[in-house]
């Protein structure tokens, strides 16, 4: 399966598109967490972000103000205009599959560091097939964990993408490192450069999720079936 992160568009005073890019680095993974987070922990696809969100980022040891202002702004609005594009291969043929992380957003007027105008998100709506998929698939992730890997935007990628994983996993399962440069090396150029760059986010990713169990070969790493980072609590009554 292939994915692609179309970038939105907003459409400015007198009509005229204007394409605010694809979400990228470790904020706006951060405000993904937030937005999968709160929809489960309140059952609904409704997400109140403001103050809502500089409390969680607070939590994480990140101040909201100034640069850091701004960029969560620009990245909480790339996330809701943002498109998912799925590609598989089938037999025969192929089926392409759309899907947003965010059906629709309510923005509001706020200012930058500079006194300029600009708008912040202050709710969305997760978009419904993302909500259920979410739903299906929920990973409780460790919150002390993320504070600690926060900086690190490749850690946070390994870090989830393992909570999902190992969890559900039967047998040992190996992944090349094609296939992980695939998934995770967008931002590096030479494939020689990835694997030390990928063995660091790995040892971050596992530093936090100890009961992680991950080997890496000459060939790419070893998935071995691991307990989830958080225990799901056992419902009574």
């Amino acid at each position: 399966m292939t994915l692609l992160v179309e970038p939105g568009v907003r459409v400015a005073q007198g009509g005229n598109p204007i394409h605010v890019g694809v979400p990228f680095g470790a904020i706006a993974r951060l405000i993904l967490i937030y937005l999968q987070s709160e929809a489960l922990r309140t059952g609904s696809r409704d997400v109140a972000l403001g103050g809502s969100l500089r409390a969680f980022l607070k939590r994480l040891g990140i101040s909201v103000g100034g640069k850091t202002s701004k960029l969560v702004r620009e990245q909480a609005e790339r996330i809701s205009r943002c498109r998912l594009t799925f590609h598989t291969a089938r037999r025969g043929g192929s089926v392409l599959v759309n899907q947003n992380i965010v059906d629709v957003a309510m923005f509001v007027d706020g200012t930058d560091e500079n006194g300029q105008g600009s708008l912040f998100v202050e709710t969305a709506r997760l978009g419904e097939t993302f909500f259920a998929q979410l739903r299906q698939h929920a990973v409780p992730l460790d919150e002390a964990a993320i504070r600690h890997i926060r900086n690190s935007s490749m850690a946070l990628d390994v870090y989830c993408w393992l909570a999902y994983r190992l969890h559900s996993l039967t047998e040992d399962k190996h992944i090349t490192w094609a296939a992980l440069s695939g998934q995770f090396g967008a931002g590096i150029k030479l494939r020689k450069h990835f694997k030390p760059a990928f063995a660091e986010s790995l040892a971050l990713a596992q530093a936090v999720y100890r009961d992680a169990k991950v080997e890496i070969t000459d060939t790419g790493i070893l998935l071995r079936p691991s307990p989830p980072p958080v225990k799901k609590l056992l419902k009574h009554g």
